[in-house]
């Protein structure tokens, strides 16, 4: 009898319960899918952002409207968007924000800061990327076929991810490496070419700025050396000499994403020197190659040791590029943290990263070349 009362009780009190204090009404807010940072020549922060009407009064299609705003700081840019536009503006949990290459330049976390201080605006999934030039101006195109701008390049991001032409990151994802005084970080890198909206490559920080590029090409084996791969990751190789616009001097093969063996070792001599191996085994189908002959399997040997060497020298590039960037995107100083403290602190890690010996080693395996054979 006690528990029935208990939950009779309990019941009663529901009824004249009011909901949550904090409740937010989103009857009003307008929703923003995608933000951009740029600094003007006077030094300000220009905030552009696309806003969104999902009210169903245009035939079911969703409408959009680009606002700037122009600010000491980010949030005086959006108090001026406000100031334009009905509602509340809200953030997408799922949208993107880039950044033009003067504001990253310069450096990138105090425009960050607030959107990790503002408890509601959403991380985990928003994507990040570096525009080259103007980051607003990708805005303005407002849409692309018969997607909004902001829809439509978060898609193209997530797309080359599984690919593996940009890396994963996230607004959340974004931080730690951020503040890591021993790694680097890297985004996705955009631009626009004419009228459409270009994958350059991926962009390289050192601290919080940024200060160099991979190309796209390069981006594909650089996200495998992380060994944070995704889906796909497909490669074009130059193998027989001729001109260069025969497809039979080329080709395609595609990675076998669940069968890579990645190791990074990290040595230090006696002297101090420090010596980095990065060893990739790379498994792969040949998708196209005009010339067949893959049932040979001297042939087949043939090529596994000429992709190998080409890739190696690949990543041998792609490491040079890494270290005159001044990127630890390995994050070989947060192994000398965890492993060599009293080295660590000895340190001038600026200086002394570009003296870091890279080994790389990727040893390519033709397993696959499709029914032909």
């Amino acid at each position: 009898m006690k528990k029935k009362r208990r939950a009779l009780g309990m019941l009663a009190l529901l009824i004249f319960m009011t909901g949550c204090w904090d409740q937010d009404n989103l009857k009003d807010a307008r929703l923003v899918n995608a933000s951009a940072y740029d600094l003007t020549p006077e030094g300000m922060l220009q905030q552009t952002l696309e806003i969104v009407d999902d009210s169903g009064n245009n035939q079911g299609k969703s409408t959009n409207e680009i606002h700037s705003g122009t600010g000491i700081s980010v949030r005086q840019s959006t108090d001026k968007i406000r100031a334009k536009v009905t509602g509340d503006i809200r953030f997408f949990k799922y949208g993107v924000t880039l950044y033009g290459t003067s504001l990253a330049q310069k450096d990138l976390y105090p425009y960050l800061d607030v959107l990790y201080r503002e408890p509601d605006h959403p991380t985990s999934h928003v994507k990040v990327a570096i525009v080259e030039g103007s980051a607003g101006e990708l805005m303005n195109k407002k849409s692309v076929g018969s997607l909004l701008v902001g829809e439509f390049i978060t898609k193209k991001i997530r797309s080359l991810e599984e690919m593996c032409v940009f890396p994963e990151v996230t607004l959340e994802t974004l931080l730690p490496p951020m503040l890591d005084p021993g790694q680097d970080f890297v985004l996705p890198y955009l631009s626009k070419d004419g009228e459409d909206i270009v994958a350059r490559g991926i962009a390289l920080f050192h601290g919080q700025r940024f200060t160099g590029t991979l190309n796209d090409e390069q981006g594909v084996l650089y996200v495998l050396m992380t060994g944070k791969w995704k889906d796909t990751a497909r490669f074009v190789k130059r193998v027989h000499s001729g001109p260069a616009s025969d497809l039979q001097n080329f080709i395609t093969y595609q990675a076998h994403i669940r069968n890579i063996k990645r190791q990074l070792i990290v040595k230090v001599g006696r002297d101090g020197q420090i010596d980095v191996y990065l060893n990739l085994k790379l498994p792969v189908d040949v998708v196209e190659y005009a010339r067949n002959h893959l049932q040979d399997k001297d042939n087949v040997m043939r090529l596994n040791r000429q992709l190998s060497e080409i890739m190696t020298q690949d990543a041998e590039e792609i490491i040079r590029t890494l270290q005159k960037s001044g990127c630890d995107a390995f994050g070989i100083g947060r192994q000398l943290i965890a492993h060599h403290p009293t080295l660590w602190k000895s340190l001038e890690w600026n200086k002394e990263y570009p003296n870091v010996r890279f080994h790389p080693q990727i040893a390519v395996n033709i397993v696959g070349n499709g029914i032909l054979n």
